[in-house]
């Protein structure tokens, strides 16, 4: 996912102070909408324990003939769960849930639910629990603006409005990819519609669960879906959601004709060929090895600190990764999971991983020294040699990029996707309110150019 943290030609830290005066006690916007929250009863955010039997029991759903099971571990999913995923969908797979609960993102729960229809299993969904927590979570929001006093102003209200917006939250999804890895259902046995309308009774029911356990959630998002799925959106939507856009994943389709990296450059435009060649000869002085599980656990805290690099500088991110979580997944998937180590007179100064995915390579998480990107280029090397990666050895037949660094991207030849995501607040009056919050706070997008280096 956070292949696209870093922004060309950006290397900003961004500062961590907040504002020395706050404004917010003046501002009669500030006080007509506080009341529509609920002050932090408590600050404990454990998550109820996680113990499931090998069978869960199933409980009948509204529409006749369907049931829902619901899973609180990877470990105790049915083998059969496994087969109802398209050859796409692998990073739902119960080898990489097992390995992401090994090593949990900081705060983060999991559940899972399968719905049957006559006793015959025919659509999963895996879940994501977490506490957002808006000051936290959105990085422009913790810097101290610069300007007129009533820019100030208004920013100290976000900040005071942002710092109430404390919510537990159910995400059909997975946080550490960009794309639809949310649920699956079987074609021909649960049309589209119908499919939306189980997985929200499931997600609901899934909620009533965890309050009666001690963890009451106030919203569900359903993640990343595509703009080419209107019928889910519309669906979603009829059912009291609200439609975002998202950045888009950026794609990289691979044409069957590049069967080397070299067709693949003699396929660009020359500029951007010439720009290709440019940086790889800036590169001649890193050594690239691919990490093995030994290498990975031996070089473990070099390469959470080159995580941590890129990750603190995103400005928004629903998650941080712990320190054991390469090493875990390269133990789960050790053919699958790939990392990337690139040294410079023998220092390990930047990595990257890739996923395979059925037909498709995910880019997955990066990390890197900003003064060895300066004089090496090294993010868009990595990104010249996923390419490479993806054609001549894992023969895919798409590279997905993730979203954001759009541009960049692009120039390497990917192709925005647009992405959405449904979010619906348990709160019926704070339901009504979301788009305006969900707009009000959300990080300003700057503009980003298409690169076409294959031409027009």
């Amino acid at each position: 996912m956070l292949i696209g943290l870093y922004v060309e030609g950006k290397n900003q830290v961004y500062s961590m102070k907040p504002p020395t005066v706050d404004y917010s006690e003046k501002c009669p916007l500030y006080h007509s909408i506080q009341s529509l929250f609920s002050p932090s009863e408590s600050r404990d955010v454990s998550l109820p324990p996680a113990a499931s039997p090998v069978s869960a029991p199933l409980r009948a759903l509204s529409a006749p003939g369907f049931e829902l099971a619901v899973y609180r571990t990877a470990s105790s999913l049915p083998e059969y769960w496994d087969s109802l995923l398209p050859d796409s969908q692998q990073v739902m797979g119960r080898a990489y849930l097992r390995a992401q609960e090994q090593a949990p993102a900081e705060g983060m729960g999991y559940a899972y639910l399968l719905f049957y229809k006559d006793k015959t299993a025919v659509g999963l969904a895996a879940c994501q629990l977490m506490e957002f927590r808006a000051l936290r979570q959105i990085q422009s929001l913790q810097q101290a603006p610069e300007g007129s006093a009533a820019g100030r102003l208004w920013h100290s209200v976000k900040r005071a409005i942002a710092r109430r917006l404390n919510y537990k939250l159910i995400i059909c999804g997975a946080t550490q990819f960009t794309g639809q890895h949310a649920f699956v259902f079987t074609p021909g046995r649960v049309e589209n519609g119908q499919a939306m309308a189980l997985l929200d009774e499931g997600l609901q029911l899934l909620a009533g669960s965890l309050s009666e356990e001690g963890w009451r959630a106030g919203g569900i998002m359903v993640k990343d879906l595509e703009g080419g799925h209107p019928p889910f959106l519309r669906s979603l939507e009829g059912m009291g959601y609200s439609a975002f856009p998202f950045q888009p994943n950026m794609i990289l389709p691979l044409r069957p004709e590049w069967l080397t990296f070299d067709d693949y450059l003699e396929a660009m435009v020359s500029k951007y060929r010439v720009r290709a060649r440019r940086a790889f000869k800036k590169g001649k002085g890193l050594v690239v090895k691919e990490m093995d599980e030994e290498s990975l656990s031996l070089h473990q805290e070099a390469v959470y600190r080159l995580y941590n690099e890129i990750a603190e500088r995103a400005d928004f991110n629903m998650l941080t990764l712990p320190k054991g979580y390469f090493p875990a997944l390269k133990q789960a998937m050790p053919d699958q999971f790939r990392v990337f180590g690139y040294y410079h007179k023998g220092e390990l100064v930047g990595f990257c991983s890739t996923l395979g995915n059925g037909p498709e390579m995910e880019a997955h998480f990066i990390g890197f020294e900003p003064e060895a990107n300066r004089e090496h280029q090294l993010y868009l090397n990595m990104l010249y040699d996923m390419v490479r990666i993806g054609i001549e050895e894992e023969r895919a037949e798409k590279i997905v990029f993730s979203r954001t660094a759009m541009e960049i991207k692009s120039s390497v030849g990917a192709e925005p996707l647009k992405m959405y995501v449904a979010l619906r607040h348990l709160s019926p009056a704070l339901n009504r309110l979301l788009p305006f919050l969900v707009r009000w706070l959300e990080p300003r997008e700057e503009g980003w150019v298409q690169r076409h280096p294959f031409g027009e």
